[in-house]
């Protein structure tokens, strides 16, 4: 008798394995490959990026929009890196493509020996977040100087999001040191250098600093049974589902905002912080320099624009990114502090050039979100790029 509950017993189990292991496999290729355009799968959203940018006026006017944010969405995989941590991990699509060094492709590239090779750096910005790939700046790059010079031109975007200046830095010594010396050396970055002070209240570290140091470190507790099952992708079809159903419920309580940490949390003095941002660039600013002089490149250094800087006529749209940026107190004064220090220090710093004025006196919609532009106001950047670095002889 015992011996046929148990022989029950472990039928019952077999069937129930089965039964999740198809489950699981079905919900598998529904987040994989069924998830419509428009649907953010749960392990892809960041803090601080939600949809809202996806929904600006500009993209209801483009064909290609649609494929961009499913494709984006899909390429934000990301594996480990040697010295700069990560990488996004290969990807091919019809607007966003990452090669097997988690490069995102450049059209029209020719890289073969004795191209005109230009690197470029920085963070989302530069990488091209918001655009597809004939729209990044880099591809404005390739464009313009397939247009002045002659031979082949090789554009390498090596920017990445979230990357701070030394990762970048990191980054071209690392193709230095492999013999891939370029004629021109682009950095786009202090942005992220900020947010990552911001953040921990120190400079010179990476952007979620100490969640990486905590998941390295194994400073985490034990996982739970829920905590196991959370991972499955049964779980968040399941979950993605009921939260449908119950968006509709108009009693429903919205959780606590959760606090986060910042440098003004902390107790530090916003002064005292930007400073040392502000001295680490400019530290960065004399290594790109002495390599430069080492290996014979040219290099520029552009500081990013913000939609809360600068004297472009704001959209009502722009308007509001604006309005939402300055609402986080602590993070523009930062901001503010930073950029009013490096600007007023420019001058001494030939080869740097400040690009917060790009957008003055044009009225059409650019930006997306605080940080990010359109592929028409990624053309403006790299035309302006184009001007500073011909004035300089870098197309020589």
């Amino acid at each position: 008798m015992s011996k046929c509950i148990y022989r029950g017993v472990a039928i019952l189990a077999l069937n129930a394995m089965i039964a999740f292991a198809c489950f699981e496999l079905a919900a598998l290729g529904f987040f994989t490959v069924q998830v419509p355009a428009g649907t953010t799968r749960p392990t892809e959203q960041l803090i601080g990026e939600g949809t809202s940018r996806e929904k600006v006026s500009y993209y209801a006017t483009q064909d290609w929009a649609e494929r961009f944010w499913y494709e984006f969405r899909r390429s934000r995989n990301q594996q480990f890196y040697p010295f700069v941590d990560w990488r996004r991990a290969p990807f091919k699509g019809q607007t966003i493509e990452i090669n097997q060094e988690g490069v995102r492709l450049t059209p029209g590239a020719d890289c073969r020996p004795g191209s005109y090779k230009v690197f470029t750096f920085g963070a989302s910005e530069m990488w091209g977040t918001g655009s597809p790939s004939w729209g990044t700046i880099p591809a404005h790059l390739q464009k313009g100087l397939e247009k002045v010079r002659r031979g082949p031109v090789c554009v390498t975007n090596f920017a990445e999001s979230a990357y701070v200046s030394m990762q970048g830095i990191i980054t071209l010594l690392m193709q230095l040191r492999s013999g891939n010396v370029p004629d021109v050396v682009v950095f786009y970055t202090i942005a992220d250098d900020v947010y990552a002070a911001y953040q921990s209240g120190r400079v010179g570290i990476l952007e979620n600093f100490d969640q990486i140091a905590a998941r390295f470190e194994g400073h985490r507790e034990p996982d739970t049974f829920l905590d196991l099952m959370r991972r499955t992708y049964s779980y968040r079809l399941i979950d993605l589902f009921m939260g449908k159903l119950m968006i509709a419920d108009s009693k429903q309580e919205e959780p606590a905002p959760r606090k986060i940490s910042t440098y003004e949390s902390m107790g530090i003095d916003v002064g005292t912080l930007s400073a040392l941002i502000v001295r680490e660039y400019f530290g960065n600013y004399e290594i790109v320099n002495a390599l430069a002089r080492e290996y014979g490149f040219k290099y520029f250094l552009f500081l990013p624009p913000l939609v809360s800087m600068g004297n472009k006529p704001l959209t009502s749209e722009e308007q509001e990114m604006k309005r939402r940026m300055e609402s986080e107190a602590a993070l523009h004064s930062l901001v503010t502090a930073v950029y009013q220090a490096v600007e007023r220090e420019s001058p001494n710093y030939p080869n740097l050039y400040s690009m917060v004025p790009v957008f003055d006196g044009y009225d059409p919609l650019v930006w997306i979100d605080e940080s990010h532009v359109t592929p028409v106001g990624n053309q403006l950047i790299a035309e302006r790029m184009l001007r500073a670095i011909a004035g300089s002889e870098g197309l020589r």
